[in-house]
């Protein structure tokens, strides 16, 4: 648990929110007086099934990255936030105006009995979290499903735009993001097969159709230059040698530490610009056509591509680079 320990008051705020039943009525009681549990409430589908939420709710705490840039996009009010990195577009959360609820993983109880939301939204990385905060305000998890990204995608647009009356921006927006992922796959289709790495410094590991990041392959129509069956096994080393062994057209590159902003275990943060540049990526096809593309940090590793702003991003990105690879 993060924060400083429970004071009485603040204990028995919490205690008496977990205790008996949970979801919207027990968030009724504990705090009748909001608002928005004056209005009717709206039944949101999510990745844990249906929750009934206030209408237009203000006190808003999102634990997710990509429901916090869908926040952003449609211009809904937020209370809470986690503890981050984030990407620039979403600097302004980082004000002392907006109170840290917790990390991308942990609650922050403490915080979240200061703010008393009426809505919290949990996905991802803290999806775990849900079965205990829906206990404590109705909760609703907008964990995306890789393979099925823009549909998962879509129905949280559509959820959060309904709660707010604002269905017609929301369509325009699930619309924009359909069709620029269209026309990215038609340049994509067409790309020789690539390698798609994840560098945590020195340390580069695979990814696959079906895999973490495989949404590149799944959803944005690249070639995998690599089979699931063919991931080495976990644990196992993946090497620069390996690389050279495939030889792909492409290489594309998730800067795990650029984009947390720490290196996993300590130490410094060695860019992947430099990592790769050595001989045996310059020695592949992907290296002497120019064709190793380092994918936004942020947009990639942190968001996962699941907000519209980091997907439209991500997408940008990459329909540049095979555009250029044609000309």
């Amino acid at each position: 648990m993060l924060g400083t320990p429970l004071t009485p008051s603040r204990r028995h705020w919490l205690a008496a929110a977990l205790v008996g039943a949970c979801g919207w009525g027990m968030a009724a009681v504990a705090w009748a007086a909001s608002p928005a549990a004056a209005q009717a409430p709206i039944a949101i589908a999510h990745a844990k099934g249906v929750t009934r939420v206030p209408a237009a709710p203000q006190r808003v705490v999102v634990f997710d990255l990509g429901a916090l840039d869908t926040m952003h996009t449609l211009g809904l009010p937020v209370a809470g936030v986690p503890k981050a990195q984030f990407p620039d577009y979403l600097q302004g959360y980082a004000a002392a105006r907006y109170p840290v609820a917790g990390s991308l993983f942990e609650p922050d109880y403490e915080a979240l009995s200061r703010i008393r939301p009426d809505l919290i939204i949990v996905g991802g990385r803290s999806a775990a979290k849900y079965e205990l905060l829906r206990k404590i305000a109705p909760t609703v998890d907008f964990s995306v499903n890789g393979q099925q990204m823009l549909q998962d995608m879509g129905r949280n647009v559509t959820a959060l735009a309904s709660l707010y009356g604002k269905q017609a921006q929301g369509q325009a927006l699930v619309d924009r993001m359909q069709q620029e992922v269209a026309g990215l796959r038609q340049l994509s289709s067409q790309a020789a097969p690539g390698l798609l790495l994840m560098a945590v410094n020195d340390k580069i590991m695979p990814q696959a159709p079906g895999s973490r990041f495989g949404f590149l392959f799944d959803v944005l129509g690249a070639q995998s230059a690599l089979t699931a069956q063919q991931l080495p096994a976990r644990g196992t080393a993946y090497t620069f040698d390996d690389v050279a062994r495939l030889n792909p057209q492409w290489l594309y590159v998730i800067d795990r530490n650029t984009a947390t902003g720490q290196a996993a275990g300590g130490g410094a943060i060695i860019p992947s610009q430099q990592v790769f540049d050595n001989v045996q990526v310059k020695g592949t096809a992907a290296g002497q056509k120019g064709q190793v593309v380092f994918l936004d940090p942020k947009g990639w590793y942190l968001m996962g591509s699941t907000g519209p702003t980091a997907l439209l991003g991500n997408v940008a990105q990459l329909k540049q680079v095979y555009q250029a690879a044609v000309r």
